[in-house]
């Protein structure tokens, strides 16, 4: 937690005395224990038992011991005595934010009137940008960034941050922009390295990508992620051989990670072996069993090699973790159709439905519904065959029955 905005108070609150503020930061310079600087606040709040100020002091010495709930009534008592105190707003907010993300909300408040207090502070600017963080509100977090880099442009995390930002939104080119402006700023900045790469690949630059990623393993050589993006780099570019080497490197730092097997498994799958993909899905899933990109990929090369069984019963797995997907409940309607179980079909394809109707996709709600449609029909011949064979079974039962009944009586005759 930042104490510049107490250490260094632009006022004095009222019945402060300026020889007070100056004996507190003598006894901070002087690497005082907390205790004590805590101690020597509480007695002058004893006789100035009104100076917004000193509790603004007293609640980040308790912030700073982890006492976040008095801290906290500290705050709110120096933003009472004096509400235009932005450092009191800007603390405040802070501490809501140690409490847990389930306070971004209300910390975010705090933030906003710290910033009508004392407009374009850097550090207001970025504490808000991080309760916009927790909260997922992406865009209004950029523009905090986008302010930040107006007036310190030598911030690299904030450089990367805005890249990853844009990376996520799908926005590559800008992207790729801000992480070589992070890298000006620290050319052995691994972490941009490695989303460079990503960005680079997402916009077909294969060659550009594998250098960017190869210079991230050589600085970071045992950071598993850097040997990962490397081999995704690869496989994107087709490049089968060098993919499978960066990966046996990654499973080499740890041999446990299901992505590494999981790429594997797409790398085979590329390579045109389906078999051997399968076979690293299988792994990927002993080391996590819910899975939901394992599943997938070994559902589907199941289907390619029309292997329906197994894909059924990859499809039932996936579905019992991914709920919200309708391809998923499509491909797998479509699976038991090709195991003639009609009324299984027609229940999944009618989950695609509502899920492609929640999306908003019209068109392919109402193919699904077609589908789903033609699969009702024949899952009731189904049903009707059925009761028929067992009508057939029961007659036929009974006729036996009769004719065994009739030859024991001849018998004991």
């Amino acid at each position: 937690m930042s104490l510049e905005f107490w250490r260094s108070p632009t006022r004095v609150g009222s019945g402060t005395s300026m020889f007070f503020l100056i004996d507190l930061s003598s006894r901070m310079s002087s690497m005082a224990s907390t205790e004590d600087t805590l101690s020597a606040v509480e007695k002058h709040l004893e006789t100035h038992p009104d100076d917004a100020a000193a509790w603004n002091v007293r609640g980040v010495l308790l912030a700073n011991m982890e006492s976040f709930g008095e801290a906290l009534r500290c705050f709110d008592r120096s933003i009472r005595l004096e509400s235009t105190r932005p450092e009191a707003h800007l603390n405040r907010g802070r501490v809501l934010l140690s409490l847990g993300d389930d306070k971004a909300i209300e910390a975010l408040k705090s933030f906003d009137r710290a910033m009508e207090l004392k407009p374009g502070d850097l550090d207001v600017l970025r504490d808000k940008a991080r309760a916009l963080r927790i909260l997922g509100r992406s865009r209004e977090e950029l523009m905090c960034y986008v302010a930040i880099v107006k007036i310190s442009a030598d911030e690299w995390p904030i450089w990367l941050r805005m890249g990853n930002i844009y990376l996520e939104s799908g926005q590559f080119d800008r992207a790729l922009k801000h992480y070589d402006r992070a890298l000006a700023i620290d050319e052995k900045l691994v972490p941009a390295l490695v989303h460079r790469a990503v960005a680079l690949s997402m916009l077909k630059r294969w060659k550009d990508a594998i250098k960017s990623a190869e210079a991230a393993t050589k600085l970071s050589p045992e950071d598993i992620e850097t040997w990962r993006i490397l081999a995704d780099a690869n496989l994107r570019a087709g490049k089968y051989k060098s993919a499978k080497k960066a990966l046996k490197k990654a499973s080499e730092l740890d041999p446990e990670d299901a992505a590494v097997e999981l790429t594997l498994g797409m790398v085979e799958y590329k390579d045109g072996r389906p078999k051997d993909a399968i076979r690293h899905f299988k792994r990927a899933l002993i080391r996590r069993k819910n899975y939901p990109a394992a599943w997938r990929n070994l559902a589907m090369t199941h289907m390619e090699l029309e292997e329906w069984d197994e894909a059924r019963i990859a499809w039932e797995k996936l579905v019992s973790v991914v709920k919200d997907d309708p391809m998923v409940f499509d491909a797998q309607a479509t699976t038991y159709a090709r195991l003639d179980d009609f009324c299984s079909a027609a229940d999944a394809w009618e989950s695609a439905r509502k899920l492609y109707k929640k999306k908003g996709d019209a068109v392919e709600a109402q193919r699904v519904t077609n589908l789903g449609r033609a699969a009702r029909i024949n899952c009731s011949r189904q049903k009707k065959a059925a009761r028929a064979q067992r009508e057939h079974d029961k007659a036929k039962r009974t006729f036996d029955d009769r004719f065994e009944l009739r030859r024991k009586k001849k018998d004991d005759q």
